[in-house]
């Protein structure tokens, strides 16, 4: 009986980790030497995506997760997200003009090789259509207007019923 506990609580424990473990494939879309490309979730409730293009539900809340080490000293930063269908990019508007408001884990300013963690909660209404979009997300210094903080991915856009 005692072995099986274990062994319950083993199966539990790496459940744990691999699902906290699981990121989601991402290209760096940076040329500058400075910046990172960090650890990402994308996720709908519970379904993460870890291979690309990832589902968006129309309507649906969706959370992308960043986990980086600051590449130096930053004060002022924005977030910003390009969407790009068909060759044509626009500026997605996000309801933040201060990523330090996505700061899970701490607050502005952050210092050179500090861990952060940024989350920020995304909802495509329910208007648009079902296409496969590239996003362009980045975190920008606002000082020198460059990202330090930057990668693409795909998203299909679909109606469907949110995953639980």
């Amino acid at each position: 009986m005692h072995h099986n506990k274990i062994i319950c609580f083993l199966v539990l424990v790496c459940s744990v980790i691999y699902k906290c473990s699981r990121a989601t494939e991402v290209n760096s879309c940076s040329d500058e030497s400075y910046a990172v490309l960090p650890n990402i979730t994308y996720s709908v409730n519970s379904y993460v995506c870890e291979s690309t293009p990832c589902i968006c539900y129309l309507g649906c809340a969706t959370s992308i997760d960043l986990n980086f080490t600051a590449p130096r000293y930053l004060e002022k930063m924005k977030p910003q997200v390009l969407a790009t269908y068909a060759g044509v990019t626009l500026n997605y508007g996000l309801n933040q003009d201060d990523a330090c408001d996505g700061f899970t884990n701490t607050q502005c300013p952050i210092v050179k090789d500090e861990l952060v963690n940024y989350k920020y909660l995304l909802t495509i209404p329910a208007i648009f259509p079902e296409v496969t979009v590239t996003l362009r997300f980045s975190l920008i210094d606002k000082e020198v207007n460059k990202d330090f903080v930057c990668f693409e991915f795909d998203i299909k856009v679909q109606r469907d019923t949110c995953p639980t």
